[in-house]
C-alpha cells in the first residue's frame, strides 16, 4: 500500500507506540491481552495518550472495544501487557510480574451507555454523588462549578425524568469529572441519542473535556461520533488495533482495505503499473512528493511497483468534483440526498462506479450525464492481492441510494 506522501511502510506496534522512549507518554497501554477460557477478545492492544488528549477505539459490534475499556478501567482481568497512567502502572502482567490495581484505586471515571443516574436524587445530588470525602463548601463549590461547565445550573433541583436525553448525558458527564479523574472513559455515551443530536453533543462534550484538559477514551461503533469527538482515533478488528490514527490520517491515509472502507465512503477502482504511473479509467496517476521545486511545483516520482502490476486505487467523493465545463463526463446511477449535498453515484464508461459529494442545487436525475474532473493527486493505492473482493462493498448502499429502476 501507498500515499501519496511515500511514506515508508511502518511496523503496526511502532505506529500504535509512536516514540514511547522520546516523551515519557501520559497514558500508555503495551501489548495488553483479555480474553475468557480459550477465547481471546483483545490481543495485543498497544496505544498511547497525551495528558488533555482524547483517544477513541473504534470498531463493528464484538470487535473487542468495549473489553479493552473495561480492562483499562480494572473491571476485566488481562492475561498480558501493561497499563500506566500519570506515572503510576495499573495492571503489569509479565512473566515476572503480576499487578493489578483495583477500580477504585485507579483514578478513573467512567459514562456508561445508560449514564447509570440516580432517579430519587435530584441533578445536582447525582453530581455531587462522588464527592463524599470533600468538605461540605468544596463540595457545594464544584457541584456548582459542574452545573456551569455543562451548562446544566437552572435545572440543578429537577430529578433525571424531567431532563431530555441530551441534558441527561450532560449530567452523567459533570458526574464523572466532578472528582477530578486522571482518565475518563466513556461507552458508548450517545447511543440512546437520535441521529441528529449525536454528533453537536459529541462536540460539546470535546469542548468541555478540552476545557478541562481530561485525558478521555470513547468507545463507539459511529464514524461521526469518533471524528467530532477524539483526537486519536484506533480502528478495532476481531481484537486487534489495525490503526490508531488522527482522523484526518485515517481517512486519507489507511494503512489496509479495512480501514479505507470502515472509514469513510469511496470506492476502488482498477488502475495497472505502466512506467511508474497508475493508468486508470478516470486517468493516469502519478506519485506525488511532499517536496516542491523552487517555483512551489509539487515533485512526483514512479511508484515502486512492478510494469503491469494490477492496483485498487481509493477514491473518495470529494476527489471527484463536478465540472459542467468538464469534457470527461459520467452516468448518474444514484444519489441520495443529504440536505446542503447530493452524494451520487456515477458509472464511468467502463462500468465501473465512484461517488461524488456535490452541492444540492446542482441537482441532477438519475440517468443524465454529468461532467467530472477527477483530482487524485492525493490517493491511496493498494496492491490488488491485498483485497478480499474485486469492487468496493456495495452491500448496504442498496438501502440508501435511489437506484435506476
Amino acid at each position: 500500500m501507498h500515499t501519496d506522501s511515500m511514506k515508508d511502510s511502518t511496523d503496526l506496534k511502532s505506529i500504535n507506540t509512536s516514540s514511547v522512549s522520546d516523551t515519557k507518554p501520559y497514558f500508555s497501554v503495551q501489548d495488553l491481552v483479555v480474553g475468557y477460557d480459550d477465547t481471546i477478545v483483545v490481543n495485543g492492544l498497544s496505544f498511547i495518550l497525551q495528558q488533555g488528549e482524547i483517544g477513541c477505539f473504534l470498531g463493528y459490534s464484538g470487535c473487542g472495544k468495549t473489553t479493552a475499556l473495561r480492562a483499562i478501567a480494572g473491571l476485566e482481568p488481562s492475561r498480558g501487557g501493561s497499563i500506566h497512567l500519570s506515572n503510576q502502572c495499573l495492571t503489569d502482567q509479565t512473566a515476572s510480574n503480576a499487578l493489578t490495581v483495583a477500580p477504585a484505586k485507579r483514578g478513573m471515571g467512567m459514562v456508561f451507555q445508560d449514564y447509570a443516574l440516580f432517579g430519587h436524587l435530584s441533578v445536582a445530588k447525582n453530581i455531587a454523588f462522588g464527592l463524599n470525602k470533600w468538605s461540605a463548601a468544596d463540595k457545594k463549590a464544584r457541584v456548582v462549578e459542574m452545573l456551569s461547565l455543562v451548562e446544566l445550573t437552572e435545572h440543578a433541583d429537577k430529578r433525571p425524568h424531567e431532563l431530555s436525553g441530551g441534558q441527561q448525558q450532560r449530567v452523567a458527564l459533570a458526574r464523572a469529572l466532578a472528582p477530578k479523574p486522571k482518565l475518563l472513559l466513556l461507552d458508548e455515551p450517545f447511543s440512546n441519542l437520535d441521529v441528529v443530536l449525536r454528533e453537536s453533543l459529541a462536540m460539546s462534550v470535546r469542548d468541555i473535556l478540552k476545557r478541562t484538559n481530561t485525558t478521555a477514551i470513547l468507545v463507539t461503533h459511529d464514524q461521526n461520533e469518533a471524528f467530532a469527538l477524539a483526537d486519536k482515533v484506533g480502528v478495532m478488528d476481531k481484537g486487534k488495533l489495525v490503526q490508531w490514527a488522527t482522523p484526518s490520517e485515517l481517512y486519507h491515509e489507511p494503512i489496509s482495505p479495512f480501514v479505507a472502507e470502515f472509514v469513510g465512503e469511496g470506492a476502488m477502482i482498477d488502475g495497472i503499473i505502466k512506467d511508474g504511473r497508475i493508468e486508470t479509467a478516470l486517468g493516469n496517476i502519478y506519485r506525488r512528493m511532499e517536496v516542491y521545486d523552487e517555483l512551489g511545483q509539487p515533485q512526483y516520482c514512479a511508484y515502486d511497483y512492478p510494469n503491469g502490476t494490477p492496483i485498487k486505487v481509493l477514491v473518495r467523493p470529494d476527489d471527484i468534483i463536478h465540472d459542467d465545463e468538464s469534457t470527461r463526463t459520467a452516468l448518474v446511477i444514484g444519489r441520495v440526498f443529504r440536505g446542503a449535498n447530493y452524494l451520487y453515484r456515477l458509472q464511468l464508461d467502463d462500468g465501473q462506479t465512484v461517488l461524488s459529494l456535490v452541492a444540492s442545487h446542482h441537482n441532477h436525475a438519475i440517468g443524465s450525464h454529468i461532467g467530472i474532473l477527477p483530482l487524485l493527486e492525493h490517493v491511496v493505492v493498494f496492491d490488488e492481492k491485498e483485497i478480499n473482493a474485486t469492487t468496493w462493498s456495495e452491500s448496504d448502499k442498496s438501502k440508501r441510494v435511489e437506484e435506476i429502476r
